[in-house]
């Protein structure tokens, strides 16, 4: 009994979550469906908050089996994309995708933890990373680390699982819920103040389909910010 809720609950170790996702990679090609899609769709307003330019440096944490890492390569001609991932399962999948479509030339696959990851100091213009702070063992830390990565004035765009209104949070709390918590280490995280305490500045925080996600946006300060807390952080509802 204790092992059973041990599984069913959020939290496990990293070393859990990576034999987990590795296992489940398969999965990913369905997760589209079985999220009617909107997944998809919030792939996308990630891409567009994340304000991509060309010729940028790009981080994507937790590629997974590379649908948002498509979506970036798609939009860029020259620069460069690491695309990290703690699973060599779902690495895997994804850089096969990316070879099939010819668009490997400008990115490259990294097997890391987004916790601590193997990458030098202000590296990155942008970074980007979608449905991960929410199944992390250590989601501040994730955000911790995007900072120390950014470049100054480098910006984050983030998206994950947030608190559904209405009628949706019945739904959430009888089907969805179980289920991410179950498949994915999936779980509503309240980890907004995390960006105030890294140091981020000109903080975003927007909620779609009645707050079932949730994008944080944020720019690494080219100088020690003096603005107020709620200068740097409003939230925006869409």
């Amino acid at each position: 009994m204790l092992s059973l809720l041990r599984f069913l609950k959020r939290g496990r170790t990293t070393s859990e979550i990576r034999r987990l996702y590795s296992g489940l990679a398969w999965l990913y090609e369905f997760d589209d469906a079985i999220t009617l899609f909107t997944k998809k769709v919030i792939r996308r307003i990630i891409l567009e908050e994340a304000r991509v330019r060309d010729g940028a440096e790009i981080l994507e944490i937790a590629c997974g089996t590379g649908e948002m890492t498509r979506l970036i390569l798609r939009s860029l001609t020259k620069g460069h994309l690491i695309a990290l991932d703690l699973s060599v399962g779902t690495l895997k999948r994804g850089k096969r995708k990316i070879e099939a479509e010819g668009l490997s030339e400008i990115v490259d696959f990294v097997i890391g933890n987004g916790e601590r990851t193997p990458l030098r100091d202000g590296l990155f213009n942008t970074v980007v990373c979608c449905y991960a702070l929410d199944t992390v063992e250590h989601p501040e830390r994730v955000v911790k680390e995007i900072y120390r990565l950014l470049r100054d004035g480098g910006r984050v765009s983030v998206g994950f699982k947030g608190r559904a209104k209405g009628i949706l949070l019945s739904i959430d709390k009888l089907v969805w819920e179980p289920y991410l918590r179950l498949v994915w280490n999936c779980g509503t995280v309240d980890i907004d103040k995390a960006f105030w305490d890294a140091g981020f500045c000109n903080i975003e925080v927007k909620e779609h389909l009645w707050g079932y996600y949730r994008i944080i946006l944020g720019s690494k300060p080219t100088h020690i910010s003096r603005q107020s807390p709620h200068q740097r952080l409003c939230e925006v509802s869409s």
